[in-house]
């Protein structure tokens, strides 16, 4: 069962520059333990003494822990009571537990390398008027622009940004690997009726609460996509990103490649 939350977002404000352990990584995975293990395995491989929290939602035959278990005993796993809560349900799940100030998100096919620079990106958080600050996944995760078209009928994922300072630009939707501020992303939160389809709409609430969100185009992590035939039918059910669109009053949306998607 979720916690209730306050519907107050959390503004970003000036703060002392957070260290690594003041941060939680938080990853939502379903029957793709192996990738899992290959992010976790990362994270300690680059990063000194990381916290990690692992959500995992999957069949219990088919879940990282037991595929893993030295690995898994290197995060906090959890196992909600029901299986396929979803990624909204689970990332909310993940961001609850968090103990620390600040918190990561990444995918479950996430590799990190060095390219993600982290300590870089800490810093710009810590200096910059940000609520949400990305990283690019190799050629994506640029940064996105959210914009209704058709008298607010139809919204526009677009690549641009609102400012720049330096490699930071700001806009509307990043990828999802980022840090924030655990509080603000508590208060957010993902529609938990979203099982799949949920980046967008999760960012556009962002953007009607007016969170500042950016991208860092120096800082990187590795996407390195585990395809699966039950993963597939679980991630493609577009009914998902149907829900999101009608609640928010559209009737369709233009991705960045120019493809319409109607609800």
């Amino acid at each position: 069962m979720e916690k209730p939350h306050s519907s107050k977002l959390t503004p970003q404000a000036s703060r002392l520059k957070p260290t690594l352990s003041d941060i939680t990584f938080c990853i939502k995975t379903i029957h793709r333990p192996w990738s899992c293990h290959r992010l976790v395995e990362s994270l300690c491989k680059h990063i000194a003494d990381p916290n990690i929290i692992v959500v995992d939602d999957g069949q219990p035959e088919r879940r990282f822990l037991p595929a893993y278990p030295d690995t898994a005993a290197k995060c906090q796993v959890i196992h909600p009571a029901q299986v396929d809560v979803g990624v909204g349900v689970g990332r909310n799940i993940a961001v609850d537990a968090v103990s620390t100030e600040f918190m990561f998100l990444l995918d479950d096919d996430h590799v990190v390398t060095p390219n993600l620079n982290l300590d870089k990106l800490i810093d710009r958080f810590s200096k910059l008027d940000i609520d949400i600050l990305g990283v690019r996944q190799g050629a994506g995760g640029r940064p996105t622009m959210l914009s209704p078209l058709m008298n607010g009928k139809r919204i526009w994922m677009h690549r641009g940004e609102i400012k720049r300072n330096g490699y930071v630009a700001w806009c509307h939707m990043s990828s999802n690997a980022f840090l924030a501020r655990t509080e603000t992303i508590r208060n957010l939160r993902w529609d938990k009726e979203l099982k799949t389809f949920e980046h967008w709409e999760f960012f556009y609430r962002a953007k009607l609460a007016e969170l500042k969100v950016a991208v860092a185009g120096d800082c990187f992590v590795k996407h390195a996509h585990v395809e699966s035939a039950d993963y597939r039918v679980l991630r493609k059910r577009s009914k998902f990103r149907s829900m999101g669109l009608r609640k928010h009053g559209f009737h369709s949306m233009r991705t960045p490649g120019g493809r319409v998607v109607h609800a």
